[in-house]
């Protein structure tokens, strides 16, 4: 068997409706002997393990089927860092796909490249009309495409997300810390703990990932952002921890860029809390939050750049009513 350029996992936890669409979108004749589809199966009870054997037995150098107890998406990515071969690694989620011809060049790149991280694009398809949304959060419009970086020119210009993110295998590994298991918005987690050993990156313009929209238990919906509030507060507080505990070893940039993570992640648990009713005690909560991220990490309290958050904090937080109301029209998005 060749040597792997690039280990794809993808986490399948009862996704037999997207995961024929996600995995047919790998197979390219150009790119077989190079590519290793790791298909973690977190304990489903559909026909996920089905199609994910069927694949295994049609490309057997390319898929391998891993099925383990339920453990959420966060051990979904762990046993796919333990169990990848290749140089390379990236998570592509059962229920979303990718764009065969920019995947395709993603893989030749790869092969060309050495480098830590690898962003590229990636675009939001609404999952009813299948038309693109938009492109990811973050786009790389601050930087310049197929240009080697290194971390410290890039912070403060951009944050690779989790589905435009290829990072280095070994990279994963040499961090030994795992990401939460049983526990939503660990994608935070995955794009925050290499860090520390990322020096260099390459932004590439074609995009690759296919992010589907619009699907009934998503995370990011308000409804299932009000439900998983602790674990979306859990994930926040654990990466300051985490920020603390490396500190001594940070550089400059890589303390920054965490920062500028953890405040992302505190504009999104403001945007949690005013989209609760009035009267529901969200406002003292988010008062508390956001007096002990100013105590705790100065770094990444004022990297929050959500311009509603800063006019919370300059009205002592009495515009909270006021925040409340005016976030009532977007209670079915987040």
């Amino acid at each position: 068997m060749s040597e792997k350029i690039l280990t794809v996992v993808v986490p399948s936890y009862n996704v037999e409706a997207y995961l024929e669409e996600t995995l047919s979108s790998f197979i390219h004749p150009d790119i077989m002997d190079d590519l290793e589809v790791l298909i973690v199966n977190d304990g489903s009870s559909d026909r996920t393990v089905e199609i994910g054997e069927r694949y295994e037995m049609e490309y057997p150098q390319t898929f391998r089927l891993i099925t383990k107890e339920n453990g959420g998406h966060g051990s979904t990515i762990n046993r796919g860092i333990k169990e990848a071969s290749g140089k390379y690694f990236k998570v592509v989620d059962g229920d979303d796909w990718v764009d065969t011809e920019n995947f395709r060049r993603l893989i030749k790149m790869l092969k060309r490249l050495d480098v830590d991280v690898v962003g590229s694009n990636y675009t939001k398809v609404d999952d009813a009309s299948r038309e693109p949304a938009k492109l990811q959060e973050y786009p790389f419009e601050k930087v310049e495409y197929g240009r080697i970086y290194r971390l410290e020119d890039v912070v403060g210009k951009v944050t690779v997300p989790m589905h435009a993110m290829t990072i280095k295998t070994d990279i994963l590994r040499n961090m030994r810390v795992k990401i939460d298991e049983h526990m939503f918005y660990v994608d935070m987690e995955y794009i925050t703990f290499p860090i520390p050993y990322v020096d260099t990156l390459i932004f590439l313009e074609p995009s690759v990932y296919r992010y589907r929209l619009g699907l009934p238990n998503q995370s990011m919906s308000i409804k299932k952002m009000q439900a998983n509030l602790k674990n979306h507060l859990h994930v926040l507080l654990r990466l300051e921890r985490y920020a603390e505990h490396m500190d001594g070893r940070l550089s400059d940039a890589q303390r920054q860029y965490i920062n500028e993570i953890i405040g992302w992640m505190i504009g999104s648990q403001m945007k949690i809390y005013i989209s609760f009713p009035l009267g529901s005690g969200k406002r003292k909560e988010a008062m508390a939050l956001d007096a002990f991220m100013k105590r705790r990490n100065s770094g990444a309290y004022y990297s929050v750049k959500n311009k509603a958050v800063w006019f919370l904090r300059y009205t002592g937080f009495l515009t909270f009513p006021a925040a409340v109301l005016a976030f009532k029209h977007r209670r079915n998005s987040y």
